[in-house]
């Protein structure tokens, strides 16, 4: 390791449903200092220049996308920001100290109930293989990640508050 700031990271994880893109601009409007994103944010339409992305048949891409989000987080971190990534459920190899993400990371999971996750999976038109995944990747976030942050109910700037108050900590 070299001896170059390097701002904390907090990763906020959930599966497809939880409310990453929901909640974003009201961590945007609320963040003070904290560079804030979604790993969402670079696709258009599902693609990154022209390929396809959030579709489970694009699983062989996603290291490549998890590297470039590596990088780009790199270059915000060694300028000394704190930075808060929303992104998908890690695998459980990932939350391990120097996994994937170097120095000072901290993890929290955004979460709703199941039947919500259904609902608003179903509401965006999703095929019934991704809900299930999705429900599937939620489970394994209760399993690996013990702060957890409720997304019901469409208080989302009181949520923001809460998520920003834990990254603040």
């Amino acid at each position: 390791m070299d001896d170059r700031p390097c701002g904390p990271l907090f990763l906020l994880a959930g599966a497809p449903g939880s409310g990453k893109t929901t909640l974003l601009p009201h961590l945007l409007r609320a963040a003070d200092g904290l560079v804030v994103m979604d790993m969402d944010e670079l696709l258009e339409d599902g693609t990154l220049l022209g390929v396809p992305i959030a579709e489970p048949e694009a699983a062989p891409v996603w290291p490549a996308y998890d590297r470039l989000w590596g990088r780009v987080v790199s270059m915000v971190r060694r300028a000394g920001h704190p930075v808060l990534l929303m992104c998908p459920i890690p695998d459980a190899a990932e939350l391990a100290p120097g996994a994937r993400w170097e120095r000072q990371v901290r993890w929290a999971l955004l979460d709703c109930p199941d039947d919500e996750r259904v609902r608003r999976l179903r509401e965006r038109g999703a095929p019934q293989e991704w809900i299930d995944d999705a429900v599937a990747d939620a489970v394994l976030g209760r399993a690996l990640i013990p702060t957890v942050f409720q997304a019901t109910g469409g208080v989302h700037d009181g949520l923001a508050a809460r998520v920003l108050s834990w990254a603040r900590r």
